[in-house]
């Protein structure tokens, strides 16, 4: 299922394959002229486990939320559908040009090196999908020394494109498959937390075949 999703976005997201009912020419476009970008600042000397806002961090976004940091310190307020990303990573990292899409206001706060992208005109959702460890992105790591994506580099990223509608109607079938694959993780979570319970009780004898 993961390797049909890449198969899906690698089509939609280049306009490989378009979706019944949309023509027309996709538009080169770069990051500048898509949105706005502003960077985090600093918060180490402000964390607080009870704090009411979550830090978003290198590896607040590389865990998908599973590691976080608090604090009451909302340097750089975050509302729903802003786009935040990693640009600093050690070489061959997997956190680089990581994204996240904010889905909640009043909850959040960015740290330093960690960049904040709001959208002018678009759908946020297709542009996370199109910007997540996008390849330009990656060409700045020569896996050797830190990679530190600078402003202007950011914003030279060439996008392609497509309208408005068409943009939305890409972020749904993508969600959708997002979705169906949460699902089937979890499926395969409880089986292998019932095939241990099972073998633990037969291979200990604790629970008996019947002839």
């Amino acid at each position: 299922l993961t390797d049909r999703k890449k198969a899906l976005m690698q089509q939609l997201l280049t306009g490989k394959k378009r979706l019944p009912g949309f023509e027309g020419k996709w538009e080169l476009k770069s990051i500048e002229e898509l949105f706005t970008f502003k960077n985090g600042k600093a918060h180490e000397n402000v964390i607080d486990e009870n704090g009411k806002y979550i830090l978003i961090n290198s590896k607040y976004i590389s865990t998908n939320g599973d590691v976080l940091k608090r604090t009451n310190s909302n340097l750089v307020p975050l509302v729903k559908n802003d786009l935040v990303f990693v640009m600093s990573d050690v070489p061959n990292g997997k956190a680089l040009a990581k994204f996240f899409l904010v889905d909640e206001n009043d909850l959040y706060t960015l740290n330093q090196r960690i960049g904040l992208l709001k959208v002018k005109n678009g759908n946020p959702a297709f542009m996370y999908y199109l910007l997540n460890r996008n390849s330009y992105f990656l060409t700045f790591d020569n896996g050797v020394g830190q990679t530190n994506l600078r402003k202007d580099d950011i914003l030279d990223c060439p996008l392609n494109i497509p309208s408005l509608s068409e943009q939305t109607a890409i972020a749904e079938i993508l969600a959708t498959a997002d979705r169906e694959l949460t699902l089937q993780k979890e499926k395969l979570a409880q089986l292998q937390t019932q095939k241990k319970g099972l073998m633990q009780v037969l291979l200990t004898g604790k629970k008996r075949l019947i002839n």
